[in-house]
């Protein structure tokens, strides 16, 4: 929940810029949902059945699809240091970093910063953008 004061915080916009280092990427447990759709999707990519994809790469949490992770917390799609399928990848991953989770309050964002080198750089994101892209993040749940 974000506190009254910490509201749009960001109101003047923020910079993030992909500096394509993976650390969004893994390192970590976590969850990544995803969608039937966007398991078609992956899967197509992969040139797999969506039921081998979803067998093989995904587990189900509480009644939702999430990509398994490697043992060292990595995500299952990440090889070499890169998405084996960034054009397909699911809308939470598109979605980086502006989650409500990290736009709750500045220092939220900050600590992230630690972790993204793409966080307070390159483009810039106006308000509006920001708020469009909450509003699609707030019903996966981050």
């Amino acid at each position: 929940m974000i506190k009254q004061e910490n509201k749009r915080w960001w109101k003047d916009g923020l910079y993030f810029s992909c500096k394509g280092c993976a650390a969004c990427c893994g390192g970590q447990p976590g969850f990544v949902w995803l969608n039937r759709v966007e398991a078609k999707r992956i899967a197509l990519l992969l040139g797999l059945d969506v039921d081998v994809f979803l067998r093989g790469y995904t587990r189900n949490v509480f009644g939702r699809i999430s990509l398994k992770e490697k043992e060292n917390g990595d995500c299952v799609l990440l090889e070499a240091g890169r998405c084996r399928v960034y054009e397909a990848r699911p809308l939470q991953c598109r979605l980086y970093p502006f989650w409500p989770s990290l736009l709750a309050s500045p220092r939220s964002w900050k600590l992230e910063s630690s972790r993204c080198p793409g966080i307070g750089e390159g483009k810039f994101w106006p308000p509006e953008i920001i708020e469009s892209l909450l509003a699609q993040a707030s019903p996966l749940g981050l």
